[in-house]
């Protein structure tokens, strides 16, 4: 299938199905050598799934990072031909994802699969509770028929993504490398001035070039959760009775809330940093507006090629940690970034069959060919190197890994796929910079509280509301710190912090 285009549409198929065994006949060799058997669960599972050749239907919901993928192009036929599926999927931008996906859950009329960008939600834990999706154990048993699924997902995906110790979301795996902070080299080149290591040489460096060139009215930061690590964030901060106090209640919260208000005061900031969606942020960075932005770091090829557009001479970078008063700005890839769930009115045979679809692709060949395309329209291969044709700017972006599941890759977020094996290797040098800093994550991002979810979102717009005073000056700090300590002190708060006390034993030990 990778050498020629012309194969029949039986031998793609027979490679493909082939490929996304591979894994598979690994691990049945290892069963027979000793490493356990099928459970008579397993075996059932076998029996009653669903043949691969069989073509069906699937409604899916999804979102997209960027423009909407055109399903009939030449890269969605083939990959639709290769999973014997005929995907009838409605893709929402980024932004505007989880406001769609809560009302489409509240309705109760749901697609036959969705992604999920957080299974931190209440209206998404509250449609759990009430049966509306497939539980993965009660389906397919330990997923031993699924063995791309069980093997190429990392334990601790799994484990992450459980929701009162059942596994009802296929995680999307993802690798330790993935976030940085995206910065504009030539900028501070064009100073004299040297890649920074810390948060303040940062702040100051981007003070120096917006004084510089004030007819360009740059934005010098936005507002990123990112930098919290660097004020001792990720710390786990407990209370006297034992509960383990929500990151925006701690301290160290309090500390990271001054230094923006300084960066404010600076002039760093958009007045309008507390409405200004992703998108927003992204587009004013690939058009020269401004200096920074976090997201994954194979962006940043993109982002050069926008700003080359404009001049020539622009460069974007990757800053994978800074050093702060507490810590580093760096954060380490989870294992996944939300999954995918499979509504349960979906007849069990048909769910089988989407699984055998979401194991064939977690198999590392296939994969690769969703982040790369097909050789000879996506790629040629010359000396052994991989050279993207035009076609693949056009035609590949991540929407994929927002319908299908993937395989673990270290590189998967940081090499771009329609860069230059040069421009490649050069990012994953920087990338592995982020190992000299300390792993960390943001526990917040796995541990849960039932009352938590319920509380959460009676306050959460008059907390953003004073946050967002306090960064601009408009009230006293003294005023943002009441508030924090009147709702941490809350009985209802108390039992929250309490459950993610629990919930971090349970996940984290």
């Amino acid at each position: 299938m990778r050498r020629k285009l012309v194969l029949p549409l039986t031998i793609v198929l027979l490679t493909a199905m082939m490929s996304g065994c591979s894994t598979a006949d690994r691990h049945n060799s290892a069963d027979k050598a000793g490493h356990g058997s099928k459970s008579d669960e397993d075996l059932l599972v076998a029996e009653r799934m669903p043949s691969h050749h069989e073509l069906f239907t699937l409604k899916a919901l999804s979102n997209t990072p960027l423009e909407t993928p055109d399903l009939n192009n030449r890269f969605w036929t083939r990959i639709q031909e290769m999973f014997q599926v005929k995907l009838q999927a409605e893709f929402i931008p980024l932004d505007d994802y989880d406001r769609r996906l809560r009302l489409v859950l509240s309705s109760g009329d749901l697609p036959e699969v969705m992604v999920l960008n957080t299974i931190d939600d209440s209206v998404f834990n509250k449609a759990v509770k009430q049966g509306l999706f497939w539980d993965v154990n009660e389906l397919a048993g330990n997923l031993e028929s699924f063995p791309n699924l069980k093997h190429n997902i990392s334990e601790t995906a799994w484990k992450y993504t459980k929701i009162e110790g059942r596994n009802y979301v296929i995680p999307r795996a993802r690798p330790l490398l993935d976030g940085g902070l995206h910065w504009r080299p030539d900028l501070f080149n064009n100073l004299g001035l040297p890649q920074p290591r810390t948060l303040d040489e940062y702040v100051n460096s981007l003070k120096k070039i917006m004084d510089t060139n004030p007819d360009k009215r740059y934005v010098g930061l936005h507002f990123e959760e990112a930098f919290f690590n660097a004020f001792g964030g990720f710390e786990t901060v407990y209370n006297n009775e034992g509960g383990l106090i929500y990151k925006y209640f701690t301290d160290s919260y309090t500390e990271f809330v001054k230094w923006y208000r300084h960066v404010y005061s600076m002039g760093l900031m958009s007045k309008e940093f507390a409405i200004l969606k992703g998108s927003d942020k992204e587009n004013m960075f690939r058009s020269d507006k401004a200096l920074t932005y976090f997201r994954n770091m194979y962006h940043s090829y993109t982002y050069e090629q926008e700003l080359k557009r404009i001049d020539p001479n622009y460069e974007a970078g990757v800053i994978t940690y800074l050093n702060g008063p507490k810590g580093h700005s760096g954060e380490y890839g989870m294992a996944f970034t939300g999954g995918f769930v499979i509504a349960r009115s979906v007849p069990k045979d048909k769910a089988l069959r989407i699984l055998q679809m979401y194991n064939q692709a977690a198999a590392p060949e296939v994969t690769d060919q969703l982040l790369r395309g097909f050789e000879g329209v996506h790629y040629n291969k010359v000396d052994g190197k991989r050279i993207p044709t035009e076609l693949a700017k056009k035609e590949l972006n991540n929407a994929v890994m927002q319908i299908f599941p993937n395989a673990d890759d270290e590189w998967q977020k940081v090499v771009n796929y329609t860069a230059p094996k040069e421009w490649n290797d050069k990012m994953k040098a920087v990338a592995q910079t982020l190992y000299e800093a300390e792993e960390k994550i943001d526990p917040f991002r796995v541990i849960r509280s039932e009352t938590w979810l319920k509380q959460w979102p009676k306050v959460q717009d008059d907390y953003i509301s004073i946050r967002t005073q306090a960064v601009m000056g408009l009230i006293p700090m003294e005023e943002y710190e009441d508030f924090v300590k009147k709702y941490r002190e809350k009985p209802e708060f108390k039992k929250a912090f309490k459950e993610f006390a629990d919930s971090y034993e349970l996940m984290m030990n």
